[in-house]
């Protein structure tokens, strides 16, 4: 286990290495930063101007230094400044970011739970009335694609129903206000449209891993001794069968971290992938795109890395040799 951690943290630093050589080369071979940095300004600068906006830029160095200098200064957490805003972009990043962490912290609560339970319900009432509406739920949480259900959620339950609000109105953007009905209001449908096709794959991954597990040998001697039907499910089989929904359900985390961006535009949601769009793509602004990047990245090869602990974790028997 020591020796599987071990190879995986290196791993690690190897996928990390090789995504900050990935961005900086993509944000060197883009649009002249000098020209992003001046703007439309209308007018002309002269030599020693332009000298002091590369040497603040760090454009004044050799490449391979200026890519040392820019990890480095990631080690110590300075991902440089905004050229759209001038703010510091781990500033803009940790401003935003808790909003994105609420979504995504519901979307998957909401996936996993009702992804499992319905999946466990649709094994053990395998082909009745309960299975095929969990197959029609996982088919339609599958096919339909995220912009069409946001819209129609917001024209169906806020609009006709006036149950929830059609979008973000209120509170600071980055989501810290205290949690209260008030403020959860505004996550209820974008966690639910974000959650529910997550929540059909994990279904169809419990159903049949639960399928297979209570066709087994040991199930059937476990009811042969009388043991009862909740005892078998929960203790004996789902135990067994969560595996593969685990290792899903982590990597999908990882997913909703790194910014739901069309549910965060569809509900007007000024998160972390709102952000990255908004801000550093449509206004070529290289050192937010590349913060915001890399701090995707970071999210996912970690929560990769949590997913397989927990895989050795639930199933003992497992063995990283």
């Amino acid at each position: 286990m020591a020796r599987f951690l071990v190879r995986r943290a290196l791993s690690i630093v190897i996928s990390i290495v090789g995504a900050t050589v990935v961005i900086f080369i993509l944000t060197t071979l883009g649009p002249d930063p000098r020209v992003l940095y001046i703007g439309d300004a209308q007018v002309e600068l002269t030599q020693e101007q332009i000298a002091e906006i590369e040497r603040h830029l760090g454009l004044d160095k050799p490449l391979p230094l200026r890519y040392l200098n820019w990890v480095w200064n990631l080690v110590r957490l300075d991902m440089g400044q905004s050229l759209g805003t001038l703010r510091p972009v781990s500033d803009i990043i940790a401003q935003h970011l808790p909003m994105t962490l609420r979504l995504a912290a519901g979307a998957w609560v909401f996936a996993v739970l009702v992804g499992v339970s319905i999946g466990v319900l649709a094994a053990v009432k395998r082909a009745t009335a309960w299975d095929y509406i969990g197959r029609i739920f996982a088919l339609f949480g599958q096919a339909l694609p995220q912009f069409w259900t946001g819209v129609m959620a917001i024209l169906l339950f806020a609009v006709w129903l006036r149950w929830f609000p059609p979008g973000w109105s209120g509170g600071p953007e980055d989501g810290t206000f205290p949690l209260s009905w008030g403020n959860i209001k505004f996550y209820v449908l974008p966690c639910i449209v974000l959650g529910w096709p997550a929540s059909a794959g994990i279904m169809r991954l419990t159903r049949s891993a639960m399928l297979e597990i209570l066709d087994s040998e040991y199930i059937k001697l476990a009811r042969a001794k009388g043991i009862g039907p909740v005892t078998i499910i929960f203790k004996h089989a789902l135990r067994n069968a969560v595996i593969p929904p685990l290792t899903s359900a982590f990597v999908l985390l990882a997913d909703y971290l790194n910014g739901a961006l069309v549910i965060e535009i569809i509900f007007s949601m000024p998160g972390i992938g709102t952000v990255a769009l908004n801000q550093a793509v449509y206004d070529n602004d290289w050192p937010l795109l590349a913060g915001t990047v890399f701090c995707f990245i970071g999210i996912y090869v970690s929560f990769a890395f949590l997913a397989d602990i927990a895989y050795a974790i639930i199933d003992p028997r497992i063995r990283y040799e």
